[in-house]
């Protein structure tokens, strides 16, 4: 990916209405403190609740205001989580600096573990959110699953146009679809940042390290890269 590219894609699609509340009225600085907290407090709740168990009453009085206020600002709690999707990125320059080196020149599988690791740790600084929009996308709300894809979308890229080098190289097999392979990758490492932090330490066989030093290898050999 074009280094112009990556910086444009490592950006957070911040919310252009943010300015604003959902009647199109111009908001202050309190107002946006008022809106920052109602999101702060959704994504606190949702840490041990489901979404349709968290209701604007909840909400408002976590954030110590009332529901009136809260539907000034959303229409309901799925609204808040698509507005805290708007600044949780699923790519970074560090991930996005990775992805472009080269991955069929010696070093691949220290590059793979190096970008594991970054992504288990962004991932699961967003992890709240994400899990509830993943969960809801599943679910079949077209919103939630078009801001799945749109998060992944910077990250496929990049991992397609790898795997398109791997190939032409005669790394990995040519009747391999790239698309399919970065989807699958990026479904791998989803799964993982999820639920590997919830492994037992004791269990040393699937603890969260050797999943990771798999998960490396599998990303290493994908991409056609060397030791």
């Amino acid at each position: 990916m074009p280094p112009a590219a990556q910086t444009s894609a490592s950006k957070p699609a911040r919310n252009r209405a943010a300015g604003y509340n959902h009647y199109g009225q111009k908001i202050g600085s309190k107002g946006e403190r008022t809106r920052q907290a109602l999101i702060d407090t959704t994504i606190e709740l949702l840490g041990t609740q489901g979404l349709r168990d968290v209701s604007v009453a909840d909400v408002a009085r976590g954030a110590q205001t009332s529901p009136a206020t809260f539907y000034v600002y959303f229409r309901g709690v799925p609204e808040v989580v698509l507005a805290a999707l708007e600044d949780a990125p699923q790519t970074s320059p560090e991930l996005e600096a990775l992805m472009a080196q080269d991955w069929q020149a010696p070093g691949a599988l220290e590059r793979a573990r190096a970008f594991v690791d970054a992504y288990c740790e962004l991932w699961n600084r967003h992890g709240v959110v994400f899990r509830v929009r993943n969960l809801a996308a599943e679910e079949g709300d077209e919103r939630f699953y078009k801001a799945r894809m749109t998060a992944a979308m910077p990250m496929m890229t990049a991992l397609t146009a790898q795997i398109e080098r791997a190939q032409a190289a005669g790394a990995i097999p040519a009747d391999l679809r790239p698309r399919a392979c970065a989807g699958t990758i990026l479904m791998m490492l989803e799964r993982l940042s999820a639920i590997g932090p919830m492994s037992r330490d004791d269990d040393t066989d699937i603890a969260f390290g050797p999943l990771k030093a798999a998960a490396a290898f599998t990303l290493a050999n994908m991409l056609g890269g060397r030791a």
